[in-house]
């Protein structure tokens, strides 16, 4: 059996440190992008979320006949950031909840949102409710999800309602 001679390991060597950088440049980085960078859905793609007034929009969800989706966050929280640049804007889970859901997106700390934190006992972030349209709490997801998991409970909620 031939053992490679140290002087074909170190051109191999060399060959390597000097078609690996070549590789990575912008010209081929296309061709080799990692899978977790993934690319950024159009905005309309997102899960629209309403920032208003929490009365009025139980009061649209009885008109509308639709379930509320509350997204409870804070502004340091990092898996909430997490959840709004990779989950919220996933394609798949826009199209589901813009269609069936009141979307809410409350700051646990500012204005009406501590009380609403308070009513509803959020103590951890990101708080995710599920409310039938008559306000009252189906299905409660705390820390971060991926966009199928919330698919699928959205689709738990849809059924109870």
């Amino acid at each position: 059996m031939n053992r490679p001679t140290p002087k074909l390991i170190f051109h191999t060597l060399i060959f390597l440190g000097l078609l690996l950088p070549s590789i990575y440049s912008c010209k081929y980085q296309v061709a080799i992008s990692p899978p977790w960078k993934k690319e950024r859905p159009s905005q309309n793609q997102a899960i629209h979320f309403v920032e208003i007034d929490f009365l009025k929009q139980i009061d649209r969800a009885k008109l509308e006949g639709k379930p509320i989706f509350i997204d409870f966050y804070t502004k340091w929280c990092g898996p909430c950031r997490i959840m709004d640049r990779d989950v919220f804007t996933d394609g798949a889970a826009g199209a589901f909840f813009n269609d069936r859901f009141i979307n809410l997106k409350i700051n646990a700390e500012q204005g009406d949102g501590i009380l609403l934190a308070k009513q509803f006992g959020v103590s951890a972030y990101p708080t995710l409710l599920f409310l039938n349209k008559h306000g009252k709490e189906t299905k409660r997801v705390v820390g971060i999800s991926t966009a199928s998991k919330l698919i699928k409970f959205g689709k738990e909620t849809c059924k109870s309602n």
